[in-house]
């Protein structure tokens, strides 16, 4: 597979890393929610087209923008709910953040073939 833009595919891919293992109430790493928000919505605007036009850029496959949709549209819906200043303690108690979690550990193991690292309790 050739991609265009393979630094902001590894953003995204850190992205996704980050939301499948981001646990409320847990010390805030680097990066944390902000900047996998940051890199997987502002850096592409995919909140205002969809994935599968950075097929080729950033990602290699319809399969891999349908994965991004998927944590996209309950990101999405949280982010437009709580607003931009919600301490990320509010996103990640969300009743749909385990979507989140859960579409973004299913991109991210398609992306790279490997499972996102859990944190330990």
């Amino acid at each position: 597979m050739t991609i265009a833009w393979p630094d902001r595919r590894a953003d995204i891919i850190t992205a996704l890393a980050v939301l499948a293992t981001l646990r409320p109430h847990a010390p805030t790493p680097w990066p944390g929610l902000t900047e996998a928000v940051h890199w997987l919505i502002d850096d592409t605007f995919w909140d205002q087209h969809s994935p599968a036009r950075d097929i080729g850029t950033i990602l290699g496959s319809v399969k891999e923008a349908d994965a991004i949709t998927a944590t996209l549209e309950p990101l999405s819906a949280i982010l437009h709910e709580l607003g931009p200043t919600a301490a990320d303690d509010d996103y990640l108690t969300h009743p749909r953040w385990h979507e989140v979690t859960r579409a973004a550990a299913d991109a991210h193991q398609l992306m790279t073939g490997q499972r996102a690292a859990q944190p330990k309790d």
